[in-house]
């Protein structure tokens, strides 16, 4: 029987990094409807109000469940709560590259999570304190989970051979199972023993992936204990020396003039748009105007986000199928999928205005908007890899800062929307703001963007600080005699 390659648990490990990421990134939006005291008049969804008026003038408010203590905190506050996230992420983004192109992907993941592990448990306490505290903890959340994608992307740039890019950037929709789950387990959690236990069963989850983490992942092949060094060498052979570890400052400049680094900045921004939208929207869309129980409300919510992982996984094989075998080129394909990962869930987004009170519309349109975004992982979630691989993670660090703005930007709009009515009109409004982002991003990058990988991804020689050697030494002594052209080949 032949043994499971190494790459392959790297692989499983970067899903599980995004599956733990997103569970502290999406429980707030859940939680957050068992820990407010809504207004009388806010307490019956818009779409049940009808129903509650047939039992007559002398109709009163049904008292909501007790899942715990619930706290007077107006639209504007639990706007702040969910955003607050989003402010420590987007501080951390860019440097979270490199960050974990110095401190190595490794030791990046494994104490950030450390970190959000204790800080996620004392939002309970934070929220009983005060709202500002709360507000505090999200944030330190933020600030630690910012660091993770671009981390990842570095774990797999010195992992993933070209033609395995698009099934290791798949990995990264383990953030669809996070959400889907999260919502559920913590919906069902919260009715079970109350809201605190939601918070706190996350962090258990959080200290178990740290340990597998801790004996499964390594920052490169050359350091992992398991690998074989016939895979090893596959790995090293396949890269071509697009990739190394030498340790240098990025060239910002030339990143920061550069048009397709850009095209992909806009359209990551548009997906981030989009994404954020349904991750702290839905659920309170769901619970407060179509008029879901909590179970209900995390169950059917977070159905589109687990086929988007489907999907996801599907489209990263179709991805890496059509470059194996050269069927059309690699900026062709980017492109040809921008259709599926923004276009037409920017305009499935925008016919949400349509379903009014059939939740089993919004659910069929939410399905197919969030199925389709799967094709994010051969667009925004891999044209990093494309540009230059060996600053992958500085990249996406930088475009998660700018993208990340949306964490905070979605949620303030939709706060300032529903201050006085939250009702369907208003939510008309989010998702035609929402889904106009989507397409114009998408259209952006279509026009302007590109899979060719950039003059700047050469490191320039300087001294290695592991090492002691340069980059150009080290080339040289790796895999002799590698034609240069062999660069273009893989990666086009």
């Amino acid at each position: 029987m032949a043994k499971i390659p190494t790459r392959f648990w790297i692989a499983v490990m970067v899903f599980a990094t995004t599956y733990i990421n997103y569970t502290t990134r999406s429980n707030m939006s859940i939680s957050i409807t068992s820990m407010v005291a809504r207004s009388k008049e806010k307490a019956v969804p818009e779409c049940k109000r009808n129903e509650s008026h047939i039992e007559g003038g002398n109709h009163t408010v049904k008292s909501l469940p007790n899942y715990g203590p619930r706290y007077d905190w107006n639209e504007d506050i639990q706007g702040f709560i969910l955003g607050s996230y989003f402010w420590g992420y987007v501080i951390s983004s860019a440097p979270g590259g490199f960050i974990a192109e110095w401190l190595g992907p490794f030791n990046t993941i494994f104490y950030t999570q450390i970190v959000t592990a204790i800080f996620n448990s004392l939002c309970v306490w934070g929220a009983e304190w005060h709202y500002g505290f709360l507000i505090f903890c999200r944030f330190i959340l933020g600030l630690m989970a910012g660091t993770i994608y671009p981390a990842l992307q570095c774990l797999i740039a010195r992992w993933a051979p070209p033609a395995e890019k698009g099934k290791f950037v798949s990995a990264l929709m383990g953030n669809t199972l996070g959400t889907c789950l999260t919502w559920v387990l913590v919906g069902m959690i919260t009715a079970a023993v109350g809201w605190d236990w939601g918070f706190h069963f996350l962090t258990v989850q959080i200290g178990v992936y740290c340990l597998v983490f801790w004996f499964v992942v390594a920052d490169s092949p050359d350091q992992h204990k398991w690998i074989t060094e016939e895979e090893k060498d596959f790995i090293k052979k396949s890269q071509a020396k697009t990739v190394s570890k030498a340790k240098v400052v990025p060239p910002y400049w030339k990143i920061f003039t550069s048009i397709p680094f850009w095209a992909l900045c806009i359209l990551h921004f548009g997906n981030l748009w989009g994404l954020y939208l349904q991750i702290t929207g839905v659920p309170k869309f769901m619970v407060e105007v179509i008029g879901f129980n909590i179970k209900a409300s995390g169950g059917l919510a977070a159905l589109p986000h687990l086929l988007r992982m489907f999907f996801g996984i599907g489209f990263g094989y179709i991805g890496d199928k059509i470059k194996s075998k050269k069927l059309i080129g690699t900026t062709l394909t980017r492109k040809l999928f921008v259709i599926f990962s923004h276009i037409v869930p920017g305009i499935l987004l925008m016919c949400m205005t349509l379903v009014k009170c059939d939740y089993i519309g919004a659910v069929l349109i939410l399905i197919f908007s969030m199925s389709i975004n799967g094709a994010a992982v051969i667009t925004n979630l891999q044209n990093a890899q494309d540009l230059a691989p060996n600053f992958a993670g500085t990249i996406f660090g930088i475009i998660s800062l700018i993208g990340g703005t949306t964490g905070f930007i979605t949620p303030a709009v939709t706060g300032a929307l529903m201050a006085e009515n939250n009702g369907i009109h208003e939510w008309s409004q989010n998702f035609i703001i929402g889904g106009s982002v989507y397409v114009g991003c998408g259209l952006f990058f279509i026009l302007f963007g590109t899979s060719e990988m950039q003059s700047w991804n050469s490191k320039t020689p300087v001294k290695d600080t592991e090492e002691g050697v340069s980059f150009k030494e080290v080339d040289e002594q790796d895999d002799e005699k590698q034609k240069p052209n062999e660069t273009t080949k893989l990666n086009s």
